[in-house]
Parts: structure tokens; C-alpha cells; sequence
């Protein structure tokens, strides 16, 4: 009984000191790991649509069409990749600003940077146009005026 009161009062037990750390417990995830992982999916396939898109627009489909195809391939699926998975550490419980979401984001931050001086290096280095300069020399002929033969009225 004595030791039931002493438990209770919060005697005989070690005092906390300052110098440990506090672990506070981790709440439990309000969406399901089976939903998550199919909205994460969905959110990778709208993401390449959505990056491929908004490349083009801002790009032009001429600097896109003179990359080689793994170029687009590695820095769409990157640029894909690291939003899912930023976007997964951000759904993780506890601090938003996290190791994780912070790397994911820089990430994110380098491969759109890839992304522009990948374009700005082919719009430098597209093939000139070669419209101005005509393979056939024109000739041109000059009739003087002269009166129309046959009949007046």
C-alpha cells in the first residue's frame, strides 16, 4: 500500500534529468497505407502528363524534339519521382519541414534547373533555318511598255 502511494506522489522514482531527450509519441497516420500507395501512383502518373506538358509550353517543342529521347526520359521520370516521394514525406506524421521532404525538395529544385539549361543549351545549338538562301537563281525579264497590236476602239 505504502508503495502504491509513493508511485502515486512520485517518490522513490529517478528524477528526469535535462540533458535527456523527450521522445514524444507518433500519432498514427490517418490514411491507410493501401490508399496512400494508390494515390501516390495516380499522383506519379498525372505528374508525368503534367511535366511533360508544362516542359513543352514552356520550352518549345522544337528545343524538345532535338533531345535525345534518355534526356527527357531521366529528367521527367527524376523530376516525377522526386514530387511522389516529396509529396509522401510530406504526408508523414510529425514536422512537414523534415529531413526528407527538404532533400525531396531540393531535389525537385535541381532537376527543373536541369530541366531550363538542358533548353537553354539546344535553343543555342538548334540547326539555323535556311529559308532566307534559295537554291534556284530567280531571273527576271523587263518588257518595255508598248502599245497592244490589233485592233483599236
Amino acid at each position: 500500500m505504502e508503495q502504491e502511494l509513493q508511485e502515486a506522489a512520485g517518490e522513490g522514482q529517478p528524477a528526469e534529468s535535462a540533458a535527456e531527450p523527450v521522445i514524444e509519441p507518433v500519432t498514427e497516420n490517418p490514411i491507410a497505407p493501401n490508399s496512400l500507395r494508390v494515390g501516390l501512383a495516380i499522383e506519379f502518373l498525372v505528374a508525368l502528363i503534367a511535366v511533360t506538358v508544362t516542359w513543352e509550353e514552356i520550352g518549345g517543342q522544337g528545343h524538345l524534339d532535338l533531345m535525345p529521347w534518355y534526356v527527357k526520359l531521366i529528367l521527367i521520370g527524376g523530376f516525377c519521382w522526386s514530387f511522389v516521394r516529396f509529396s509522401a514525406a510530406l504526408a508523414r506524421p510529425g514536422k512537414w519541414r523534415n529531413r526528407r521532404s527538404v532533400g525531396w525538395l531540393a531535389a525537385l529544385i535541381v532537376l527543373a534547373a536541369a530541366m531550363g539549361l538542358i533548353t537553354y543549351y539546344y535553343h543555342l545549338h538548334e540547326p539555323a533555318d535556311d529559308d532566307d538562301s534559295d537554291e534556284t537563281p530567280t531571273t527576271s525579264i523587263d518588257v518595255p511598255n508598248q502599245p497592244p497590236t490589233g485592233a483599236h476602239l
